[in-house]
């Protein structure tokens, strides 16, 4: 009884923890050894939820119609979707051969203001062999842009108009690949008579 000496000790009860270690209170330091594993356990879902790649913000997004002022009923207007791709990431543009990722897809959703007039174009991409596939793809890994040509209907209404536009795409880094993702984005016109 030279190292632990217990003092008035009930068994099962919470009294029970006053041993001391050469003059050293263990309940204490159980209780901050307790303390630090909850707190650690609290925090360790948030750390795992940031650093799981597939939330990872990859891409920013934002769209812009030319000419997005005083576009006439039936005229034409091109929509510019531009992306930024973070870093250590990259985007597969919109030409991918089969059983390769997915491709950059960009769709003009439903709408009264203006129909598609033409394929969508993209900015040129890097072209590499992807070991991940085992086939040649094509990608962004930075700044790029993807254009959408429009047709205005010739009855839409005038004044200030919203068109509606999504993309699906899919972002992959040198260790693991997102599963594909679609934002939707809308660009301001006016359309005049």
């Amino acid at each position: 009884m030279d190292l632990v000496t217990q003092h008035s000790c009930e068994i099962y009860t919470s009294t029970c923890c006053n041993w001391d270690f050469k003059g050293i209170a263990v309940r204490r330091i159980v209780t901050a050894a307790l303390a630090e594993i909850a707190l650690l356990g609290l925090a360790a879902p948030a750390l795992a939820q940031s650093a799981d790649p597939a939330a990872a913000q990859t891409v920013n997004w934002t769209v812009t119609a030319d000419p997005a002022d005083a576009v006439k009923q039936g005229g034409k207007v091109t929509l510019t979707l531009h992306g930024e791709v973070a870093d250590g990431w990259h985007v597969y543009s919109l030409k991918q051969l089969p059983n390769g990722p997915t491709p950059l897809r960009v769709i003009l959703d439903q709408n009264a203001v203006a129909v598609a007039n033409g394929a969508p174009v993209g900015s040129p991409a890097t072209k590499i062999h992807d070991q991940g596939f085992n086939l040649d793809t094509q990608f962004y890994s930075h700044a790029f842009t993807v254009a959408l040509p429009l047709q205005v209907g010739a009855h839409s209404a005038g004044g200030s108009q919203q068109i509606p536009v999504s993309v699906r795409f899919q972002t992959c880094n040198d260790r693991v690949c997102q599963p594909p993702k679609i934002v939707h984005l809308t660009a301001a016109v006016s359309i005049t008579e």
